[in-house]
């Protein structure tokens, strides 16, 4: 096993140029080496794919990684590419039969690292390939998916195991996330079949983080005020909301002489990646965003990170907010709310979720506009416009997006967001025929270009129209894409020996099994869903009324009842500014009494004591530094005693 280790040690420096494992990533590293089933809990940012890249270098066989995230897949895809490791990725948005020849390329050894769609397990094609694999790991990704009471469920991911079953005894295991209550942990060693399950974390603290909330009806003002103070420091990033109001807050910011980019699904892709570059190069201090940014950027100097308003769920809120300081040096998570806020969030989530007759009907309405029969299956994906189900379903936006992530998420369709803009070509002409058209063609570099398409889409463009990214193209054929477009123009009207297809961005969809006369899918399932996302949001909205320490009512909520108070998120400074005394021991003996009965809230606590607010908060902050008391995490405000 040493030796193993020794050969990781010498990769992570020769491709990836670190010179050791960070903590934490070494202790994994060795785990997987010996053949231990592992759980990894690494805080967003803390170099969990290494965990599984660098081990797979060293083994003889493949690794194969299940991620739900089809574009950080592509992503982590093409930046080992880069560095010479070789990788692909299966997953519903590309054709079968490129499936069917990365799989044959897998079982030929040709890939050290093999990324995975979760639904993708469960085909045909991919059970009858299966015992001709060689591999060695099974990295299962975002595993917080795997339970019902995470933030993200999807069923998929409780049949890894069943799915893998062939194997499971013969290869080794390692589940990752960044947010996994202790519940979500149980639930995932559970599933996956981990008997003596091997869990490392490197905790939920990240002690150069100052927790901050805002509380004002003057939201407007007290974000500009806190930006403004903050840009100080260096670079930050705002979560806005909506596309509007990220615009709207761009411009606002700049105009204040903080330079200043929105960035939201509405920019066209290359317009964002620019975006993204420059603010991680430094040349854009401000982004305002909706959280569609942030997933795979990695930005180690931005310094804060402000909330305009409340996230959904305390692990959300946890990663977004967690980007700021991950070069370990000072910076600040900063949440701004007014008391509506809560309010608003219920009513919002309640008016955007749909029924189970909601979701029955936009699944009919997508299977409609594919011209899908019962009992008939899709073969590739294709584009849909979320348009569709808001006319025909005369559903708001908010509730026709929030029925498709749904049917996405409980593996009903397989949805791809921002898809990167293609080229489909599809040859008129058979293969000789074709041959004939190039031998016959006066113009020599008319027939180069054909000869240069014919093997850039390959012989499956004789049969379908095949769809290839539109950079890559315009890269293999050396082109721009007028001329492309010009060029594919003559082809087709004047020599009539192909079809081509110009996609801009767009959303695929495809319906992962055979069109049925009834969704399967129980109200019971759809309501239970709901009632988790109202819980988390109710955990949330605790997080920002908590009278004391934020960084201990985060920790103890992911299961770290170790935490103890900073010392300077607001709450740890207010409590202690003017007056740095401890409560005296009859003060302290009060509380405890009191927490030993039940739990109790602040409000309780001062009721039954009679003491001061401020004498009981400092009471409760020393009984958690001292470890003799703690939240508790599933009833926010509440305080118990540490068994």
């Amino acid at each position: 096993m040493q030796e193993l280790f020794k050969k990781a040690e010498a990769n992570l420096q020769k491709i990836w140029g670190f010179k050791a494992f960070r903590p934490g990533q070494d202790e994994v590293v060795q785990a997987v080496f010996e053949g231990k089933n592992t759980l990894v809990l690494f805080p967003t940012g803390g170099g969990k794919s290494l965990c599984y890249q660098v081990p797979a270098t060293v083994f003889e066989g493949m690794t194969l990684v299940i991620s739900p995230l089809v574009a950080l897949m592509q992503d982590q895809v093409q930046a080992l590419k880069v560095k010479g490791i070789s990788a692909t990725f299966i997953n519903s948005t590309i054709p079968s039969y490129e499936v069917e020849q990365r799989l044959v390329n897998a079982r030929n050894g040709m890939y050290k690292l093999l990324y995975c769609a979760p639904e993708r397990l469960k085909t045909s094609l991919w059970e009858a390939e299966l015992p001709n694999l060689n591999i060695d790991l099974v990295a299962v990704d975002e595993a917080h998916c795997i339970s019902q009471w995470g933030h993200d469920f999807r069923p998929s991911y409780r049949e890894i195991r069943s799915s893998l079953e062939s194997i499971a005894d013969q290869t080794r295991w390692l589940a990752l996330t960044a947010t996994a209550t202790p519940e979500v942990q149980k639930d995932i060693t559970d599933s996956l079949g981990f008997e003596t399950p091997n869990v490392i974390s490197r905790g939920f603290s990240r002690p150069n983080l100052k927790w901050w909330v805002v509380s004002s009806p003057q939201k407007t003002k007290k974000l500009e005020e806190s930006v403004t103070k903050a840009a100080k420091r260096g670079d930050g990033l705002v979560y806005g909301g909506t596309r509007k109001n990220c615009e709207r807050l761009a411009k606002r910011f700049s105009s204040l002489g903080i330079k200043s980019e929105p960035y939201h699904a509405g920019i066209a892709s290359d317009q964002r990646k620019a975006i993204q570059k420059r603010w991680i190069d430094g040349k854009t201090p401000l982004v305002v965003a909706t959280n569609a940014f942030g997933m795979g950027i990695d930005k180690p100097d931005c310094r804060y990170v402000v909330h305009e308003e409340m996230p959904y769920s305390l692990e959300a809120y946890y990663q977004e907010a967690g980007r700021a300081g991950r070069d370990g040096k000072e910076s600040y998570p900063i949440l701004l709310y007014r008391e509506s806020d809560y309010a608003k969030a219920e009513r919002r989530l309640d008016e955007n979720y749909p029924t189970r007759d909601e979701l029955e009907h936009a699944y009919r309405i997508l299977c409609d506009s594919f011209n899908l029969a019962i009992g008939s299956e899709m073969e590739e994906s294709a584009s849909f416009d979320i348009n569709q189900i808001i006319k025909r379903g005369k559903l708001s936006y908010g509730k026709a997006r929030s029925a498709m992530r749904l049917l996405d998420q409980f593996d009903i369709i397989a949805m791809q967001q921002e898809v990167e803009p293609a080229v489909g070509v599809q040859f008129m002409l058979s293969q000789s025929g074709l041959k004939a058209f190039r031998e016959q063609c006066e113009n020599d570099e008319k027939a180069e270009f054909v000869d240069k398409l014919e093997r850039l889409y390959g012989t499956m463009a004789f049969r379908d129209m095949v769809q290839l990214d539109e950079k890559y193209v315009l890269e293999k054929l050396s082109v721009r894409r007028n001329a492309l477009v010009k060029a594919l123009n003559v082809l087709m009207q004047n020599d009539q020996i192909l079809a081509f297809e110009m996609h801009k961005e767009r959303t695929l969809v495809k319906v992962l099994e055979a069109r049925s006369s009834k969704l399967h899918l129980s109200k019971k399932e759809v309501e239970a869903h709901r009632d988790n996302i109202f819980r988390k949001l109710e955990l949330m909205h605790g997080y920002v009324r908590t009278e004391t320490c934020r960084e201990v009512y985060l920790r103890n909520y992911f299961g770290d009842t170790s935490a103890k108070p900073c010392g300077h998120c607001d709450n740890c400074l207010r409590t202690t500014k003017g007056d740095n005394s401890t409560p005296d021991n009859e003060e302290l003996k009060a509380v405890y009494a009191c927490l030993k009965q039940d739990e109790q809230t602040i409000e309780d606590l001062c009721s039954q004591t009679g003491l001061p607010k401020k004498t009981v908060l400092q009471s409760v902050q020393y009984l958690i530094r001292e470890e003799r008391i703690t939240t508790n995490p599933q009833r926010p405000g509440y305080y118990t005693l540490l068994v």
